[in-house]
């Protein structure tokens, strides 16, 4: 996610703020201030009614991160990769590298971080009994982290994809039918639904006095709408790329330079005429390393003539390559994970192509011309 900065790292995990979380952040700090607390709280000044607002609202993002640790610990248990956790305006996303690979690691590793969140309201519900027979400001931050957080608990079970209880729901239907691809579907339609149902909702409260919770509705509703369909346009290309490998999209001829030339004749000789975004390093017959447009840019004019190739490049040992039999889902996931436009295509040590952006778009539009194609000529046989 673009817009990010990191803050730390816990068990290893990144964490990352997003830069929307400082508008949310100081919004929850207002409304509790200004509205919230003083219908709750009375007689208090109002250094306290916003000291309390503020601290209650860093305190729920530190909810929100507990809640999607949760997520990561539990991933990791299970021997997946997590690459980061960030907080962003509707709360948090864990980045967790690669699909489950079955209906019980899909279930468990969804499912804890709602139960985490219901585990941390029952926590403050029970410090709020022992809290509550006096108005102080520790009161208040019990009550309103028992309420937010057994809000983001039930929330987040409602079966609708992409939130935890729509991928509770796939995984039960994966188990039910054996049927990723089917799970999936039931899974992020039903998101479509609720997301438009809460959008008509959220229309409603517009037109009866509720303004702002209708806006926050609908905004919610289109979230959870236009990502359960995302998600559905990320099974069709798989199953556009199901059976195709790297070496079906990649570019067999490839542009090579020497290391011994300079960032200026690179620039002359090369990109001015022919336009390549990257160049294979070769020396011989051994791959050196791959130096790419972003990496000349990065050369002040005034040292491009004094830097070797050799040493702005990218050395072979650090370039992201596959092998051409790779699946190609494979290849578009690093593509875009990563936020690069080529890696190298390596058959016994030795580069053999280039993986573009290009090259996989270019037969996901082929392979969806054929598809089309065959099924025009079933529907004309029957």
């Amino acid at each position: 996610m673009s817009g990010t900065f990191a803050i730390g790292r816990l068990f290893g995990v990144r964490v990352r703020v997003h830069f929307s979380w400082i508008f949310i952040f100081a919004l929850i700090a207002w409304s509790l201030a200004s509205s919230w607390l003083p219908s709750q709280y009375f007689g208090w000044g109002r250094a306290q009614y916003w000291t309390v607002g503020i601290v209650g609202s860093a305190l729920l993002f530190v909810c929100v991160l507990i809640h999607e640790l949760s997520h990561s610990l539990e991933a990791i248990r299970r021997g997946r990769k997590v690459r980061s956790i960030t907080l962003f305006f509707l709360g948090g996303v864990s980045e967790i590298e690669d699909e489950s690979k079955s209906a019980g690691e899909e279930f468990w590793v969804s499912i804890v971080g709602p139960l985490t969140s219901l585990g941390l309201g029952a926590l403050f519900w029970l410090m709020y009994l022992n809290l509550r027979s006096g108005a102080g400001q520790l009161t208040a931050l019990t009550q309103y982290l028992m309420i937010v957080n057994l809000a983001i608990g039930v929330f987040n079970l409602l079966p609708a994809f992409p939130l935890d209880g729509g991928r509770v729901l796939r995984a039960l239907v994966w188990r039910a039918t054996n049927s990723h691809e089917r799970a999936t579907r039931v899974a992020s339609f039903t998101g479509s639904a609720l997301g438009f149902g809460l959008i008509g909702l959220g229309i409603v409260f517009v037109f009866t006095n509720s303004l702002v919770t209708g806006i926050w509705l609908v905004f919610i509703g289109w979230f959870i709408q236009s990502a359960a369909s995302s998600v559905r346009r990320d099974e069709v290309e798989k199953q556009t790329m199901s059976g195709r490998t790297v070496g079906d999209a990649m570019e067999h001829t490839f542009p090579q330079v020497a290391p011994g030339i300079t960032v200026q004749d690179l620039l002359d000789d090369y990109i001015s005429k022919d336009f390549r975004r990257a160049y294979l390093v070769v020396l011989g017959d051994t791959f050196q390393g791959l130096i790419t447009a972003t990496d000349v840019r990065g050369v002040p004019a005034e040292q491009r003539a004094v830097k070797w190739v050799s040493e702005v490049m990218t050395k072979a040992a650090d370039v992201l390559t596959l092998p051409p039999d790779a699946p190609l889902e494979d290849g578009l996931r690093v593509l875009a994970q990563r936020n690069i436009h080529q890696l190298v295509v390596v058959d016994s040590g030795m580069p053999v192509g280039l993986l573009t952006r290009a090259g996989v778009l270019r037969v996901m539009e082929i392979s969806d011309l054929l598809a089309r194609e065959e099924a025009r000529e079933r529907t004309d046989d029957s």
